[in-house]
């Protein structure tokens, strides 16, 4: 009896347990959760757009949907919360959504952004019977359009003077929405000019700032440009101008934006451009000053473009205006444009050759903040000749025994030079190989001044002298018949 007493005790107090819990269920409601359409929150919503990595997903989103059961997604974009004129980023059938710096920049300004820092972007998704929330990004934007030059318009003239050569002659004016912005960035902007029509295919820097729009240019500036790309003195000529304004971020990479293009007149006028001549270990000379310092070939067709063809040593050099003398110097400091101390000023930099060997060096035009050219050259083809020399009346006579043998150069056989030949105004003369009249001379080609580059032919035109009756050094090279004679 005794153990039934305590079974059953214990069946009445389970019982008085259940009943007493049933009555405080009766304040717990169990329900679903209800469906959701819901674009994600992200962690961070400051976005900033790097110009350098244009193809790096910039807006990635996801989002949850248990209400719509639709398999395709429009992403749309609005610069107002109210999104009264959404714009569709592109369309998921999934549920989320990457879209890169690039497309992300350029979609923002196509929908009226005019500022740079902090843009608002409200971002939602529709389903098509249903749109999510809204998240807001804020948006660090970088600049994707030109400068717009404001003069000199398009069909200027300018007629250069050489009595106003210290003076102003054009001032260019532009404005770029980038300087009055907050985004902190410096702008360099520099200048080109090219002959009108070719597309920049070897431009001219006229200058170059930083954060201004504008830039003056002298009537003297202007000039060695005009005459580098081409234009006679004297005449007038179309050139193109533009702006190209580079910005460089933290991580070394460089965006570029180049204006439209403006066509102007100019008239230079005329002037002497100087006979240049190397000097630096890279070449014969070494850098002695005056030592037979090599000269520097000229184009006869655009009188400010200076080239050499030819063999160098590895090593540096630069170019001197006077044998014997420092400056004028010319050098680059950035290994990509020509710089200059006339005088007066800091020397520039060398120009250098990482490897011995045969390269074409190119300076079109010779001006301070023009670029240059370097390429190598195959002279294997080449032929190597024993004797090259000067023949004809305008240095003594047409026979035998009046040619003047010019001199080999030591380190380089297709350069070859004479000092101190005697001219004769009204005269000719020939540039004659071997000794040998029967296998082809180098003969005229229209040269109007004591430079050019002749042409290797059986038959053709003499070279004219008409300039004063003196003594001139020559230089020629053979790989191009490039030739100048420089009065003493």
């Amino acid at each position: 009896m005794k153990l039934y007493f305590k079974k059953l005790s214990f069946v009445f107090l389970a019982l008085t347990l259940l009943f007493g819990a049933c009555d405080d269920d009766e304040s717990i409601t169990i329900t679903s959760p209800e469906a959701a359409f819901v674009l994600q929150q992200p962690g961070i919503s400051n976005v900033f757009l790097n110009f350098g990595l244009p193809t790096n997903p910039a807006l990635n989103v996801t989002w949850k949907d248990d209400l719509t059961g639709s398999s395709s997604y429009d992403v749309e974009m609005s610069l107002e919360d109210t999104f009264a004129s959404p714009i569709v980023l592109g369309t998921a059938t999934g549920r989320s959504f990457s879209y890169s710096v690039e497309n992300l920049n350029d979609a923002i300004f196509n929908a009226g952004a005019t500022t740079f820092r902090d843009v608002a972007v409200y971002v939602r998704i529709n389903s098509g019977s249903a749109v999510s929330n809204t998240v807001l990004f804020l948006v660090t934007t970088y600049p994707t359009d030109p400068a717009q030059i404001s003069s000199p318009a398009g069909g200027d003239s300018f007629v250069l003077s050489i009595a106003s050569q210290d003076l102003v002659a054009m001032t260019l004016n532009w404005s770029d929405a980038v300087l009055s912005s907050t985004l902190g960035i410096d702008v360099e902007y520099t200048i080109e000019a090219a002959a009108a029509g070719t597309d920049f295919a070897s431009p001219a820097a006229v200058g170059v700032v930083t954060n201004a729009e504008t830039l003056g240019v002298t009537h003297a500036e202007l000039n060695v440009i005009a005459l580098g790309l081409g234009i006679p003195a004297d005449t007038a000529g179309d050139a193109d101008m533009r702006i190209i304004a580079r910005t460089t971020n933290e991580n070394g990479s460089t965006l570029t934006r180049t204006s439209e293009t403006v066509t102007v007149s100019i008239t230079p006028y005329n002037t002497i451009f100087p006979y240049l001549y190397f000097v630096g270990d890279a070449t014969t000379p070494g850098w002695n000053n005056n030592n037979n310092n090599t000269a520097v070939f000229r184009s006869q067709t655009t009188p400010n473009t200076y080239y050499f063809t030819g063999y160098f040593n590895a090593g540096a050099f630069k170019m001197l205006e006077v044998k014997g003398q420092w400056q004028p110097q010319w050098g680059t400091n950035d290994g990509t444009t020509v710089a200059v101390n006339p005088g007066g000023g800091s020397d520039p930099g060398t120009f250098n050759v990482g490897a011995a060997g045969y390269y074409t060096y190119t300076f079109a035009p010779l001006s301070a903040g023009s670029g240059f050219t370097v390429t190598s050259y195959d002279a294997t083809s080449a032929p190597t000749y024993a004797r090259i020399g000067l023949i004809g009346q305008a240095i003594g006579g047409w026979g035998d025994g009046d040619e003047i043998d010019l001199t080999q150069d030591p380190n380089n056989p297709h350069l070859w030079y004479a000092n101190g030949v005697t001219f004769t105004n009204g005269e000719e003369f020939l540039i004659r190989p071997n000794d040998d009249w029967g296998n082809g001379l180098w003969r005229y080609t229209g040269s109007d001044e004591l430079f050019g580059q002749g042409r290797f032919d059986t038959g053709g035109d003499n070279f004219p002298f008409n300039a004063p009756t003196g003594s001139y050094d020559v230089w020629f090279n053979d790989l191009d018949g490039s030739y100048v004679i420089i009065p003493n």
